[in-house]
């Protein structure tokens, strides 16, 4: 019975994901984040990218969080964007994975500059690797859902949520974001509440934790 339920609020949310999808894209005459300077090089008149993504390339793999800090300190101080990179997400896992780390420091240390970008790298999901798609869960988590993804990142984090096949730390940051989007769009709070109850004892005590925290809140509204 609580399977058929959540199948049928399920129905419905896909319903509004499709048209969330539509008014964004009729919406969307401009970018719904600031754009940042085109120049590359307002630091450094001798700063070349293809040398700074070579960098990347051949360090990466062994990179540490302080190595990384300095990279993020050239980034936005010669205003680089960031899809300039993103041919890095094809290399090898090491290298991939620990770029995508990067572009998660990146929204710690600058939520505009990576919310700006993230657009641009989500038009590139379905060609991901399916290991990093989940890291949107993490991008999101930090900085908030580009208003022209909403439609679809609501059904992905729905659908993170609820997959066996889904750690629990993508669960965990697929609700937090959900949890946002429901104070945004209140029609998603059925199902969300009954995502949590039917995940709510197949996960870890702290996720069980959290789920019980969020559905007093959602029950107040």
């Amino acid at each position: 019975m609580a399977g058929s339920v959540l199948n049928s609020s399920s129905v419905l949310r896909l319903s509004f994901c499709a048209k969330l999808n539509i008014c964004t894209s009729i919406s969307a005459t401009s970018p719904s984040c600031k754009t940042l300077p085109a120049s590359l090089y307002n630091m450094n008149t001798n700063f070349s990218i293809s040398e700074f993504h070579n960098e990347l390339k051949s360090s990466l793999s062994e990179s540490t969080m302080e190595i990384r800090k300095e990279w993020i300190a050239i980034i936005l101080e010669n205003n680089i964007e960031i899809k300039s990179l993103f041919d890095l997400l094809k290399s090898e896992h090491k290298i991939a994975i620990r770029f995508l780390w990067l572009l998660s420091e990146i929204g710690l240390t600058n939520q505009e500059k990576l919310l700006s970008e993230l657009p641009i790298l989500f038009k590139e999901y379905e060609n991901l690797n399916p290991k990093y798609k989940t890291s949107f869960a993490s991008f999101w988590y930090l900085v908030g859902v580009p208003q022209e993804n909403e439609g679809k990142a609501i059904d992905l984090l729905f659908q993170w949520l609820l997959s066996n096949q889904t750690n629990v730390t993508t669960k965990s940051r697929s609700l937090s974001v959900l949890f946002k989007l429901t104070q945004k769009y209140p029609e998603l709070k059925n199902e969300l509440v009954l995502s949590l109850k039917d995940q709510m004892h197949k996960c870890t005590k702290s996720f069980e934790k959290k789920a019980n925290k969020i559905l007093i809140e959602i029950s107040k509204n």
